[in-house]
């Protein structure tokens, strides 16, 4: 459903719900997609609205348009899967492989504010920025910025930040291994420069992920702020019943 009481444009809003459908293999490869006017009377948008969302995901190569016969889903559609998080370490690592890295920027600065406390480093240190965009199917899908202490950082400054996931990096090449992360998630929307780097609109929404990770004996080896594109982005989170018989409530699994 879209909604008109929102500030994120109405073929926006339709782009997302029927990117949804197509990545969730409501419709398959190969299937003829609904026409624009059953569309638009399915959401109550206007025609206009329908072909401006159609036209995106045209360009993302989700939909392919013959002419005489109308649109389909094409089947690059079957390779292309919005990355999910369950809340693992083994998650995030796993999204690391399945996408590509450009680096915006990388250097020494001094740690300040939320950087320095959640790394526990004394006023002046000095961590290893890495600011980068992530790639999904080459279209920018979050934008990252990471820092790890100076003396983790020194170690892998200058390998290739790339093609592996720098946690990948941490635990084969310099045994470091990740043992826990302290994560929160959040609604923000797009500012001008990150707008920018992943090719969307000011104001547009997304999910802003703060993570700091730790290794096995509760030291912090890496803090990380991500912001994703909320409609290429799933959390997952697995909820069980609490065990104490004298409470009521969900605990995550």
């Amino acid at each position: 459903m879209v909604h008109r009481d929102t500030a994120i444009p109405l073929y926006y809003q339709l782009a997302t719900i029927l990117r949804k459908r197509i990545v969730s293999m409501e419709l398959r490869p190969g299937d003829p997609f609904p026409s624009e006017e059953a569309l638009a009377d399915e959401y109550g948008v206007s025609r206009i609205t329908v072909r401006h969302a159609l036209s995106i995901l045209v360009e993302e190569g989700l939909l392919k348009r013959h002419r005489g016969k109308g649109t389909f889903v094409s089947e690059q559609a079957r390779t292309v899967e919005s990355p999910r998080s369950s809340g693992f370490i083994e998650d995030i690592i796993a999204m690391g492989h399945k996408t590509r890295v450009k680096i915006l920027h990388m250097g020494l600065v001094e740690a300040r504010g939320v950087v320095q406390e959640r790394l526990g480093l004394d006023p002046g240190a000095r961590v290893l920025r890495i600011e980068k965009v992530r790639l999904l199917d080459g279209s920018p899908f979050s934008h990252v910025v990471n820092y790890l202490p100076e003396e983790i950082g020194l170690r892998i400054q200058s390998m290739d930040l790339t093609e592996r996931p720098l946690l990948s990096i941490l635990e084969e090449d310099l045994r470091i291994r990740a043992w826990k992360a302290l994560q929160t998630i959040e609604a923000t929307v797009a500012e001008p420069d990150v707008a920018a780097h992943l090719g969307i609109r000011t104001g547009d929404p997304l999910l802003r992920v703060e993570r700091t990770v730790f290794d096995s004996k509760g030291k912090p080896i890496e803090h990380v702020w991500v912001l994703y594109r909320a409609d290429r982005y799933h959390f997952t989170v697995r909820l069980r019943r609490k065990k104490s018989r004298s409470s009521y409530g969900w605990e995550q699994a």
